[in-house]
Formats: structure tokens, sequence, C-alpha cells
């Protein structure tokens, strides 16, 4: 039986991880990667690829907090929310991730 769970499992997974690279790509303009030879490929468009991480779980609340406090900082400087930068400080060096928001109106 459990066998059989993992494999449910596992299916479940790749069929929603495959729909939300489409998802993903379209968002980026782009397609995503059907080319075995790049397996590391995503999704992609002219310029860029992207790594797709999909998860059943809710945001974690310091996002929903940042792209807040970034909506407010948006508005009172009349500029456009660039997003977040998460610092990650500890091990040799620090290593600085851009978070953006690429969802309209907070759905699919």
């Amino acid at each position: 039986m459990l066998l059989m769970d993992n494999t449910k499992r596992n299916n479940n997974n790749r069929r929603r991880g495959k729909h939300y690279e489409n998802l993903s790509a379209e968002k980026v303009n782009g397609w995503r990667n059907l080319d075995k030879s790049r397996p590391h490929t995503d999704v992609e468009n002219n310029t860029h690829v992207y790594e797709i991480k999909s998860t059943q779980a809710k945001v974690p609340i310091w996002i929903d907090n940042a792209l807040s406090q970034g909506a407010n900082a948006s508005v009172e400087s009349s500029k456009i929310f660039g997003g977040i930068i998460k610092v990650y400080t500890k091990g040799a060096k620090a290593r600085y991730l851009l978070i953006q928001e690429i969802t309209d109106n907070g759905g699919e």
C-alpha cells in the first residue's frame, strides 16, 4: 500500500509541477522547457531561464508583511516597488535573493 501511495503522490506532484510551470511561463512571456538535453531549465523566454518551485503551503508571513510594506513604500515614494531582497548572512559570504510577485490580483 505504501508503494502505491508514493506512486500516486509522485504523479500528483509531477502533474502539479507541470501545471505551475505552464502558468509561470505565461507570466514571463516564455515557455516550459521540453528539451531533455537541458534538464535544469524549467521555464525560459528569449532572455532568461527560470527555476520553478511550487508548494501547497501558504506564503510565509514575513513575505506577506514585506510585500505590504513595499506597497506602502511605493505609494509614499511614488515609485514602482521592485521586490523583496532577502539576505542570507550565514556562511563565507552573504547571498542576496530578489523576490518579486508576478501574480495578477493575488491569484493564479
